[in-house]
């Protein structure tokens, strides 16, 4: 029998144009048609879906009477993704007389329906969808035929509360199917394939792991670019015109949804001969789809987008990818450049920009690591308590009443929940109870009028953040959007923030409206509050291996690096003495300055620990508050008093314990509050649509101090933003002089310390001081703005110019007078006035004023030229204003920031005017 199915699925593969199977679809389909969990570990392009896919169907089509229900599975973790496998199964499932299905949050309700009341035998979901299937009535009867599960993209949901979820989603299907069903795992990119064929198959279970060994090549350059963005675009283009082929596309990869704006704005600027697309997260579904039917189409050009194309959507052909800044992790670097080039046996075709100075031996690093198949390993989520209330609840939908033993049972099923006990189910479900949510004796558990509404509402664990528009009340624009977490941690009038790259001062909250208005401000980026949005974090072997690359371009060996670079770090060398790497900890401190900066190649999670630590020890040593921040490569601590060196290595070498020290240092802090507003909405103790509020959440953690919201509060946290286990292992490396530290003073700070100083790590890859982005976009706007210029001699010239097309002096073309004034654009009627006044009539007091205006403005052109149009050109600048901006500055910036200052001015005083 089985002999005969695999001679059918070979028959099949053969039937789809895979006249010869990849590695991984040989090795594959005898085990999955044998029903055993599998999990399948294979590049993009090789043929996963089909791998795991065929074998099932062909075992479906070959039954005489398979029976109503559905009987496969297959979980996705984007909607985007949901589409495209249905796309590439639906003709499979057809021609052999099987029917296939997709649903997810956005599928119709009459689809749902249909789905409903005529299960297909496959049904293609994601997560979420399939915790709802569960609980409801009907749609849990087809759940019961279920025999085949089948999970795309593993690697996006093990290390993320996404895949604790589902994992309590299959053991509660398990509950409900006829047979258990077996599950099929896909990946391209695993650090620990063990631990996540663990997480497959749940607790005590086996999964079959089986792996492509036969690796795929990747070529991938690196490039480092000096300059702003529009350089970097310029750069790109040309490579772009060198090496794209008609009909392929080009994909460019982003870290953030800002630098994907950005940089697709400017190339659509500077090359209209190209087709320029945006594809991320945060664009309708109308128009991710259109551009994806681009690419398969072969109509795309370039398309810059995020880590929305990283997973297996079928985009036609993608001639190369292009990475702009460090990817920050191996696994995303595989995975982005492995969406180029799907031929089997073709190399993946890949090259990383940089643009900063530390994506460029980063990226070297990462490079090396995909060679070497050095992949960062997946962090599981160990029993989330917000999960585990959630499905608690979603079983007592299930069941009507459930004993609290049968919930630990199934519970335990689950990898992440392994080590649950009866304890924690119990104050869970005391928590739920108390809330309302449940009717919980310590025994039963129950529904209350709460239960349906709590389960829906928290069906995914994806916060749900409310957008604020801000607007630049200078220019009456949107310059962007805030998430509510930071509108309600920092949003208080005067407050500075950076946004894209400027810096902005808070005028004004809307709610209702959702509005925040700002005005720009002139300082330094350094000196002013900042929040940056979720970067990538960079793991401790990466940070190794760029300390061991900064070795190597010291001593020469490496010649894969910018002479930029290597003139850097022997710079560094003759001021730090030493070159900063895994086994030097150099501590940089500036003359007269309460600033350090610690040289520590150990990632961002090992280094956001010990600048925690740091700050919270020395604090409370000194009597001075420390503030920290750090990135992979260093950490920086600042103090009105200053950080003795005695503390700082007495901190260093201390013996602690770092789980008490994070929970006191994170009390007061917006990610604590934010985390618990977030987890208090999981638990129902916060409305869904309620705004954050801070004191509340503040209220809230001392409310709930001991029960599991507050563990799960704490857990999240330190899972997400620290390494208690590396750091220990670093701070014992350093007591016992295996890492040597190193402290030296200096005059200024090396450009190794830049980085940190300068904040050029924010999430926007734009110009590293506030002011010159601004007075760029001034001197654009004021060179760029139609006038209208008219001669106050002859009266016969009128004329429309912009400043940066005028030269000097302005002379009337008719009459060669330089009598010339300038004036908006729409002010038609200034030239008649002119004209009356020549001819001697009497003007009103109206006209009068007008007139006055223009020769004091016609004496600014004569004396200053286009210099006099572009003040005039400000936003509510007249003739007096203009001409004390144009005597008191001398150079070009001065009076940028001049006359930018001065429209300023008279947008915020313009209410109290008497019109």
């Amino acid at each position: 029998m089985i002999s005969d199915l695999e001679n059918q699925v070979a028959e099949r593969f053969r039937k789809l144009g895979w006249n010869r199977l990849t590695p991984i679809q040989t090795m594959a389909y005898p085990v999955i048609l044998r029903k055993r969990n599998s999990l399948l570990v294979a590049p993009t392009g090789s043929g996963k879906t089909e791998a795991a896919l065929i074998p099932i169907i062909v075992s479906l089509a070959s039954r005489e009477n398979p029976g109503p229900g559905i009987k496969a599975l297959y979980i996705t973790p984007l909607r985007a993704l949901n589409r495209d496998i249905f796309r590439r199964v639906i003709e499979v499932t057809r021609a052999v007389g099987l029917t296939a299905e997709v649903r997810h949050g956005d599928t119709p309700v009459s689809t749902r329906r249909r789905i409903t009341e005529n299960p297909p035998d496959l049904l293609i979901t994601t997560p979420e969808t399939l915790a709802i299937l569960l609980t409801g009535k009907r749609s849990k009867i087809g759940l019961r035929s279920v025999e085949w599960i089948v999970i795309d993209e593993l690697h996006e949901l093990i290390g993320s509360e996404r895949g604790a979820h589902l994992s309590l989603s299959l053991e509660r299907l398990g509950g409900i199917t006829q047979s258990g069903a077996i599950r099929v795992g896909l990946s391209a990119t695993l650090g620990n394939p063990s631990v996540a064929s663990k997480f497959l198959a749940g607790t005590g279970k086996e999964s079959a792991i089986l792996i492509d060994h036969s690796v795929r090549g990747y070529d991938i350059d690196s490039k480092f670019i000096e300059g702003t963005l529009s350089d970097v675009a310029a750069k790109l283009l040309d490579v772009i015109r060198d090496t794209q082929k008609s009909g392929e596309t080009i994909l460019l990869f982003t870290n953030t949804r800002v630098e994907a704006e950005s940089i697709g704005a400017i190339l659509k600027a500077k090359s209209p001969e190209f087709s320029i697309e945006v594809h991320h997260g945060s664009l309708s579904t109308e128009i991710r789809e259109e551009t994806e039917a681009k690419m398969r189409g072969g109509k795309a050009g370039i398309v810059v987008c995020t880590s929305s194309l990283e997973l297996g959507l079928d985009i036609g052909a993608v001639q190369m990818v292009v990475q702009l800044g460090s990817p920050r992790q191996a696994v995303k670097l595989i995975q982005r450049v492995g969406r180029s080039r799907h031929q089997v046996g073709e190399s993946a075709k890949g090259l990383i920009i940089g643009h900063r100075d530390d994506d460029e031996i980063e990226s070297l690093a990462l490079i090396d690591r995909v060679k070497e198949n050095d992949l960062e390993p997946s962090k599981i989520h160990e029993k989330p308590y917000d999960v585990l209330a959630h499905h608690a609840t979603g079983l007592t939908i299930e069941r009507g009443r459930i004993e609290v033993g049968e919930v630990l049972e199934t519970f335990k099923k689950a990898y992440p929940f392994r080590d649950l006990n009866i304890d924690e189910v119990k104050d869970t479900l005391m928590l739920l109870d108390k809330q309302g949510i449940i009717r919980f004796d310590e025994e039963t558990i129950r529904r209350s009028m709460r239960t349906f509404q709590y389960y829906y509402e928290n069906i995914s664990t994806i916060p749900d953040l409310m957008q604020f528009d801000v607007i630049d009340i200078t220019k009456k624009r949107i310059v962007g959007r805030l998430d509510q977490m930071f509108v309600g941690e920092y949003g208080e009038p005067g407050k500075p923030f950076v946004l894209r790259g400027n810096s902005w001062r808070i005028v004004s909250i809307n709610d209702d409206k959702r509005v925040v208005h700002v005005e720009p401000i002139f300082r330094d980026i350094s000196t002013i509050p900042y929040w940056i949005g979720e970067l990538i974090p960079v793991d401790r072997g990466t940070a190794i291996r760029v300390g061991r690359l900064r070795r190597a371009i010291i001593a020469g060996s490496e010649n894969r690096i910018s002479a930029h670079q290597r003139k850097r770090l022997l710079g560094v060398l003759d001021t730090l003495g030493s070159i900063p790497d895994e086994h030097n900890l150099v501590i940089e401190r500036q003359v007269g300055q309460g600033i350090v900066v610690l040289h520590c190649c150990y990632g961002s999670r090992i280094n956001q620990t010990i600048a925690t630590v740091l700050s919270t020890l020395i604090s409370s040593r000194t009597g001075f508050m420390v503030e920290a921040r750090s990135d992979p490569y260093r950490i920086m601590l600042s103090s009105q008093g200053r950080i003795g060196s005695n503390d700082l290595k007495a901190s260093l070498r201390e013996d602690l314990n770092l789980e008490e020290i994070l929970s006191v240092a994170v009390v007061g802090t917006h990610p604590l509050n934010w985390k618990t507003w977030y987890v208090a909405k999981k638990f129902g103790i916060v409305g869904k649509e309620s705004q954050y509020d801070r004191r509340a959440a503040r209220l809230i953690q001392v409310r709930y101090r001991d029960t599991p919201l507050y563990r799960e509060i704490m857990r999240e946290l330190i899972h997400e933003k620290y390494d208690i286990a590396g750091t220990t292992e670093v701070l014992s490396a350093v007591t016992h002089g295996i890492i040597r530290l190193r402290e030296i003073e200096v005059p200024e700070f090396s450009s190794l310390a830049k980085p940190i100083l300068e904040f050029s790590s924010t999430f926007a890859a734009l110009p590293l001081t506030v002011e010159r982005s601004i007075l760029d976009l001034v001197k654009e706007r004021l060179e760029g703005t139609q006038n209208r210029l008219l001669c106050m001699h002859c009266g016969r010239w009128e004329s429309i110019a912009k400043a940066k097309d005028l030269k000097n002096p302005i002379l009337c073309p008719m009459c060669k007078s330089r009598l010339v004034t300038t004036t908006f654009y729409s002010n038609y009627g200034l030239l008649a006035i002119v004209i009356k006044k020549r001819r001697g009539k009497k003007l009103t007091n109206d006209e009068e004023t007008q007139f006055k205006k223009a020769w004091k403005t016609s004496s600014l052109v004569q004396n200053f030229g286009p210099r006099a149009v572009m003040a005039m050109s400000g936003f509510g600048v007249g003739p007096d204003t203009a001409a004390r901006v144009l005597r008191k500055s001398l150079s070009e910036d001065e009076f940028l920031k001049n006359v930018y200052l001065a429209e300023k001015n008279y947008v915020t005083t313009r209410g109290f005017w008497k019109d």
